[in-house]
């Protein structure tokens, strides 16, 4: 069994609580070596691999900076930094340039063209003929919308109530059909066409009849 790990509570030199997952995982492997005493490590402990290893061409290209912020970078210093300096910065904004992940990005720019000698275009002001142009605009805005009222519905010839009711009453009552399927034998199985003994003796209260009755439109 090896030693226990708990949680390391703070001390005057390291004031915060070290919990028993970092002190489990502060642990070195089994089978670890130093990096000082493998054979393919050097005495300042780096691998020799690193030391002879050659990069590939995507991580040369990767390792530029942004084609922009070098070019922000000649930009704000094109005045301090010596000639030297400056066509070191050159070599560098060509060679990011150069890049596959710029051609990717849609960012790169012609070096040939001057960059520095661009002038802002300023803005000109609107003439009276473009502000009468945004008025006339602005007053269509402003307008109320117009309304579009919906066409007018052609019915036919009325006909009275008392036409109707027969008609009505014949819709409302069942069809008359036959059954060809056995009525289901369960407790709880109701026919839906029987009506039921108790509300043919039903009488309705007074309060039913008072909110049955229709109100007059004269009434709050």
């Amino acid at each position: 069994m090896g030693k226990y790990l708990g949680m390391d509570h703070p001390t005057a030199s390291f004031p915060y609580t070290i919990p028993k997952r970092l002190n489990a995982l502060s642990r070195p492997r089994k089978g670890f070596i130093e990096a000082s005493d493998g054979p393919g490590y050097t005495q300042s402990g780096i691998r020799k691999s690193a030391l002879n290893g050659q990069p590939s061409d995507r991580i040369n290209d990767i390792a530029w900076p942004w084609l922009r912020r070098l070019m922000l970078v000649k930009k704000m210093y094109r005045n301090k930094f010596d000639q030297e300096r400056l066509e070191k910065l050159d070599r560098m904004i060509e060679a990011s340039n150069a890049t596959l992940y710029s051609k990717l990005a849609n960012c790169t720019v012609d070096l040939k063209k001057p960059q520095e000698g661009k002038e802002i275009k300023k803005k000109k002001g609107w003439s009276e003929s473009d502000w009468k142009k945004h008025v006339d605009y602005l007053a269509m805005v402003a307008a109320p919308k117009r309304e579009f009222p919906p066409p007018p519905v052609k019915r036919g010839k009325s006909v009275p109530l008392e036409a109707l009711l027969p008609r009505i009453k014949e819709i409302s009552s069942p069809a008359d059909f036959k059954c060809y399927r056995r009525q289901s034998k369960e407790v709880w199985y109701k026919d839906p066409i029987k009506v039921q003994p108790a509300a043919l003796k039903y009488q309705i209260t007074d309060r039913t009849k008072k909110l049955a009755a229709p109100r007059s439109l004269h009434d709050g």
